[in-house]
Formats: C-alpha cells, sequence, structure tokens
C-alpha cells in the first residue's frame, strides 16, 4: 500500500499538469482569436506616404467640393484641409476650447454660425472660404499665415505642418489627377439607393444623371474625376460597393484595377445588396 500510494500521487500529477497545458493552450487560442484586429476602414493617397479614415476623407470629400462649387483654385482647398486636419484632425467633432466646435473649431461666440451650422461640414467650409477670399493675397501667402488670418490660432505657425499631407488630399479630392483616393472597409450592413447617393451628390457636386435602378447608378460630371473621389470618400456610409470611370473601377476590397469597359462620358456606381435580415 505504501508503494502505491506514490504512484497515484505521481499520475495524478501528471495528470494535473497536462490539464493544466490544454488550459493554458485553450485560453492562449481564446486570447488569439479575441486580438484579432477588426477590419479597418481606411482610405489611401495613391502615390504618396498618406493614408485617412473613412470619415476623414468623407470630410475632405465635402471640404474640397464646396471649394468647387465657388470655383476656388486648388490652394484654397489646400489651405482649408491643412487648418482642418491641425484643429480637428478632418474629425467634426463636437466639442473644443471654450466655444469651439467641428472641423474648423469655430466659435458661435465669435459669430461664426450657431452650434448647429457649424456640425454641418459643408457650412463650415463655407464660412471659412467666405474668410479666406477676403484675407488680401491670400493665394501668395504662406499657407500657415493666410491660414492664421483666419482662425486667429494661439498657435499661429501650427498650420505648417500639415500643407504636403493637404496639398495630396486635395489633388485627390479635386480630381487634379485620375484615382489618387482608395478606400477599403468592411462589407456593408447598411446602403442607400442609388437615386438617393445621386440626390445627397446633388448638395455638394454638380451632376446630370443618366440613370438609377435599384443598385446601379449612371451620371455624368463636369469635375469627373472630383465625383469620383467624392463616391470613394463616401462609400464606407452610402454602402457603395464599386465606382467606374474612364478605364478604370475601384472596389472596396481591390481598389483601384484595370476596366476597359468603364466609359469616359459616364461614371457607374453599385451600392450594395443587403439582406432583408442586416
Amino acid at each position: 500500500m505504501s508503494r502505491t500510494l506514490p504512484r497515484i500521487v505521481a499520475v495524478l500529477a501528471v495528470i494535473g499538469v497536462v490539464v493544466t497545458l490544454v488550459a493554458v493552450g485553450v485560453r492562449a487560442l481564446i486570447r488569439r482569436i479575441e486580438l484579432q484586429p477588426a477590419q479597418q476602414s481606411r482610405c489611401e493617397l495613391v502615390n504618396s506616404p498618406y493614408a485617412v479614415t473613412t470619415e476623414q476623407a468623407a470630410n475632405a470629400a465635402t471640404i474640397s467640393a464646396v471649394a468647387n462649387r465657388r470655383e476656388l483654385p486648388v490652394r484654397a482647398v489646400t489651405v482649408a484641409l491643412a487648418v482642418a486636419l491641425q484643429e480637428s484632425k478632418l474629425v467634426n467633432v463636437e466639442y473644443g476650447d471654450r466655444d469651439s466646435l467641428g472641423l474648423f473649431q469655430q466659435r458661435p461666440s465669435q459669430g461664426w454660425g450657431s452650434s448647429g451650422q457649424i456640425l454641418d461640414p459643408r457650412y463650415a467650409a463655407g464660412r471659412f472660404f467666405d474668410a479666406l477670399v477676403k484675407v488680401p493675397g491670400w493665394e501668395r501667402k504662406q499657407l500657415t499665415v493666410a491660414a492664421q488670418a483666419v482662425q486667429q490660432s494661439a498657435h499661429p505657425t501650427a498650420y505648417q505642418q500639415w500643407e504636403d499631407q493637404a496639398t495630396v488630399l486635395s489633388r485627390a479630392f479635386t480630381g487634379a489627377e485620375p484615382a489618387l483616393v482608395s478606400c477599403a472597409f468592411p462589407e456593408p450592413t447598411v446602403a442607400a439607393a442609388p437615386a438617393k447617393v445621386m440626390q445627397l451628390l446633388a448638395l455638394e457636386l454638380p451632376h446630370r444623371r443618366l440613370s438609377a435602378s435599384s443598385q446601379v447608378g449612371e451620371l455624368r460630371a463636369t469635375e469627373a474625376w472630383a465625383t469620383v473621389g467624392w463616391l470613394v470618400a463616401k462609400a464606407d456610409r452610402l454602402g457603395i460597393e464599386g465606382v467606374a470611370h474612364d478605364g478604370r473601377r475601384w472596389t472596396r476590397t481591390d481598389g483601384w484595377r484595370v476596366d476597359e469597359s468603364a466609359r469616359a462620358d459616364r461614371i457607374r456606381f453599385e451600392v450594395a445588396k443587403i439582406p432583408p435580415s442586416a
């Protein structure tokens, strides 16, 4: 009996070690599963080191569109985007220093508008451009000087650090070059009808609707690549899966590819097909 007891204890010890190792392995597996990074929503700016979130891209597209409607030069967009990058990181925040709000941290108490107006990116961009074009010789001034003339910031030289990134963004969203913005994001769970997409687009960029079905829209625009950039930047929130124009096609999964069927005289986009239970 005295010899049997140690053997039993030894066997139980081995079983305990095995159970412990299995438990540790299971916990490690669970941790690996839990720590898998979520699929991110981001937009690459082609041929540059810069990337932004889809939220930042959508706001940049709106700022650029407001300038486009006013027929302002690309330099105006660059100045505005540099200011928004410094003031809010291009995120439409509902807070700031004292009563500052929104993309440009404009203050209701300083006459920029009501809180609700300032938190409308179209309105905020419009007010910024209203002030910018009143600055004598703003087009020829150093970016931070032109920006500070509008913003009256406590950090007057801070805007200059954003000029390179703002220049790339402005080229992407004014259509200075084709296919400069490419966004990727998880599979949409909601999608706007193509007619609704074009209705929202009309608030920011002029275009002519050619056709719209349940999932496909076609339109014609004078500023074609600016319009394409707008659609790609807003694709995450509108559920747009693909955009095609002038020999190229973008999708959220593959980015830009050659598509010889994509016509130069129109822009075609498709929205996601959402299951009824989604």
